[in-house]
């Protein structure tokens, strides 16, 4: 059901009326996907979807009429983007890496900027790629666990491949991404730059015959690619969102690649992740969903009774307090997709600084990836590898703090720049 919402949701940017299909396997996925949820987010995910349900009742008494369409508006082509993003890992891996040469400040550098540069397409599946290689016994030491953290996490400031993006632009059509790019690119390079230093810092004993993840052309090349293709994509056709662009490139080149390498075997690879591969997924796939029954219900409630704050006050200096506010919720495991979806509702559909609500949330989000000690980031760490998620947030707060005072520069940047 994930596959047919991805396949339904490119369909929609010719054909308007095929978002009332997108929505429908959007919201039979989640139901589908929202009994093999652990207890604490099937509760998460109620109480979304009965606040959302108790809003829309209310605007309905209230006198309001949604469309259908209005209502099924839930975070599909997020949902959609993230999904064909999975193929990815279909076409990725380092079988053949031998160990690497370079070891100490040196090691820790390179295996920093390659989890930055595969985690912005790869997603979390790089995390999987370089840990694996990284620990010992099937643990992770604390410090090749931070150095994942924070090189991992800085890609949500300027990834189109990341969630963050797409559900910023969901609620802020109207962003201009190339800014979005250059000022998410400046923050992500600056505090990827400092927290990469201080982490080299921390390997202390270990950092002389510390070896890391070795370099490979070939492993790098094709997200770099990628992302050429997305961006360049995105430059020639505007009016498509960015979100669709990255679902095409994701999804045709993972088939191309693989039809290329492994033809015979095309039909089971491809069909065995669409069975196999997306369950991991049904989590995003639930929360998400509700997040956006959430704000259908928040939208409707708040239209119909006329509230909402002017978006001429959504200034440089409310940006940064939105950044403060949505990472501080995640610290008690609030996820960024509810925050980003619950100011949107608040200031309106039309906010006059769309790029910089966009650029703040993506900011929230890959924060939170870091510090959260439930995000989804620090869960897997802790289960894939043994280390302890909140250990990893506590030790994240110096990163937290350092993110927070440089944003303030960025956002005032991206203002100027719109």
């Amino acid at each position: 059901m994930l596959a047919a919402n991805m396949l339904l949701v490119p369909t929609s940017v010719v054909f308007p009326t095929f978002d009332l299909g997108a929505g429908m396997a959007t919201l039979v996925a989640a139901v589908l996907g929202f009994f093999g949820l652990p207890q604490a987010q099937r509760l998460l995910a109620f109480v979304l979807v009965a606040f959302g349900l108790c809003a829309l009742g209310a605007a309905l008494l209230f006198g309001a009429r949604p469309a259908i369409g209005q209502l099924l508006t839930l975070n599909q082509t997020l949902i959609g983007m993230l999904t064909a993003v999975s193929f990815v890992r279909l076409i990725t891996g380092d079988a053949g890496i031998h160990r690497p040469r370079l070891t100490g400040a040196a090691a820790v550098w390179r295996t920093a900027v390659i989890v930055q540069l595969l985690g912005a397409v790869m997603n979390i599946s790089a995390v999987t790629l370089v840990g694996d290689r990284l620990r010992r016994s099937g643990k992770l030491c604390m410090t090749d666990a931070l150095l994942l953290s924070r090189a991992f996490s800085p890609g949500a400031f300027w990834s189109p491949f990341w969630g963050a993006s797409a559900a910023a632009l969901t609620y802020a059509g109207a962003a201009i991404t190339n800014v979005l790019l250059i000022c998410g690119g400046l923050l992500a390079l600056t505090a990827f730059t400092v927290s990469t230093t201080m982490t080299v810092r921390a390997f202390g004993d270990r950092l002389p015959d510390y070896h890391g993840y070795p370099f490979s052309g070939r492993v790098l090349l094709l997200p770099i690619i990628m992302a050429g293709f997305v961006i360049g994509l995105h430059m020639m056709l505007p009016s498509i969102k960015l979100a669709i662009v990255v679902l095409i490139v994701s999804l045709f080149t993972s088939a191309l690649v693989v039809a290329a390498t492994r033809a015979r075997d095309l039909h089971r690879v491809l069909g065995g992740h669409v069975v196999h591969g997306l369950l991991p997924m049904r989590s995003e796939a639930v929360l998400f969903t509700a997040a956006g029954m959430l704000s259908a219900g928040l939208r409707a409630l708040l239209d119909v009774v006329g509230f909402t704050i002017p978006g001429q006050y959504y200034t440089v200096w409310f940006a940064w307090f939105s950044v403060l506010a949505m990472t501080l919720v995640a610290l008690v495991g609030v996820h960024p997709v509810i925050s980003i979806a619950a100011v949107a509702s608040v200031f309106g559909p039309v906010i006059s600084e769309p790029t910089l609500f966009a650029l703040a949330g993506t900011i929230a989000w890959g924060t939170a990836a870091a510090v959260g000690p439930v995000s989804g980031l620090n869960v897997f760490l802790a289960g894939r590898f043994g280390v302890s998620g909140f250990e990893v947030a506590r030790r994240n707060l110096v990163y937290l703090l350092l993110v927070i005072v440089l944003s303030l520069p960025v956002l005032a940047l991206c203002a100027k720049l719109t």
